[in-house]
Formats: structure tokens, sequence, C-alpha cells
């Protein structure tokens, strides 16, 4: 006769492996994803509730679909990690602004779809890249080529020779800031050997 008490308690340690395995920085990217489908990245105080929401549902999926552990996985890196997200928030309150001015100005807007080649060959890198350009309002990616490991974005006014070089430099120093915050010592390695002085336009 099986001992109900000794089943709970099975069940319990069961349901608390299964918790252990839940990958925080992957669920903290799927809460992203939530975010930008249900236009979260707004300043009001439903967006709160919204990245609440959508990370317990991160955390239901993947205990309901557990995923194989990613391998090297994130670094943190604190002070570098604090600059990306004061970087891409100022991006996000001044972008918002410069697209708001554009939506009321009179005349067309022009904009241009450019191809990027990462200087890292990390998908987490390139997925992270990828995701903090799409919340930047008026940045899109429209194809991630993966073999190539080139992003192709779709870039609200940049109409001409000089805003596509702007758009280039943005996402290049966006892609820096996220190895330096999040990457591996090979990824920042990889990084510095395309850029040995540590800097580039933007």
């Amino acid at each position: 006769m099986i001992d109900p008490s000794a089943e709970k308690k099975a069940r319990v340690a069961a349901f608390r492996r299964r918790l252990g395995k839940v990958q925080v920085p992957i669920a903290l990217g799927m809460t992203l994803v939530w975010m930008l489908l249900f236009n979260g990245f707004q300043w009001r105080w439903e967006s709160l509730g919204l990245f609440v929401l959508g990370f317990l549902v991160s955390v239901t999926i993947m205990l309901v679909f557990p995923l194989p552990p990613i391998v090297p996985g994130f670094r943190f890196h604190p002070l570098p990690l604090a600059h990306m997200l004061v970087h891409i928030l100022g991006k996000m309150f001044t972008a918002s602004f410069r697209v708001t001015v554009w939506t009321l100005s009179p005349g067309e807007v022009h904009s241009s779809v450019i191809g990027l080649r990462m200087r890292t060959q990390s998908d987490l890198m390139m997925v992270c890249t990828a995701i903090a350009s799409s919340i930047i309002p008026g940045t899109v990616v429209v194809e991630v080529a993966r073999d190539e490991w080139v992003l192709y974005l779709h870039v609200l006014g940049a109409s001409d020779e000089k805003g596509i070089e702007e758009a280039r430099a943005d996402v290049m120093r966006l892609e820096r800031l996220i190895v330096r915050a999040l990457g591996t010592r090979e990824d920042i390695d990889m990084l510095e050997a395309a850029h040995p002085s540590g800097k580039e336009r933007g």
C-alpha cells in the first residue's frame, strides 16, 4: 500500500526539482517578448502588472515545458549592466519623443532597412541585441540571418547615408553594451578583437 504522505512528499520534491531548473534569464527574455506583444513599454502603472503577469506566464511555460540548459549562458557584470540599462531607457525616451514629433509633423517620414553583422558569434548576444533594438521606438528587426550573424532592421527616419550610418552606429553601441554587461569572457574578447580600441562611432 502506498503511503499518501510519502507520495505527497515525492510530488513536492519533484516540483521543487523542476522549479530549480527554471532559467531566470530566459524567463526574463520571454517576459520582454510578452511586453512587446502587449505594448507594455509605456510609462503607465499597467505596464508593471503586464511585466509581473508576463514573468509568471514565462515561469509556468518553463515548468510545463522544461528547457535544456543554455551553455554557456549569461554572465552578469554589475557596472556594465547598469550602464546598459540606463542607455536603453534613455534611448527609449528620446526615440519616443522623436517618433512622436515625426507623427505630428506634416510630410512623409522616410525609413531604411539596414543590415548589421554582429561582432560576436553568440546566439544569446544576438537575441539580446535584437530584442533591445526592437523595444526602442522606430526600430524593428525584420530578419535574422543566423548563419551569417547579420541583423536586418527597419529604421524609421534613416532617409540618407548619414542617417543610415547613425542608425548602424547606434545598434553597434547597443551590441557592445550588451556583450560587456551579459557576455562571457569569450564574447568580450571577440568584441574587442573586432575593435581593438574598444570604441566605435556612436
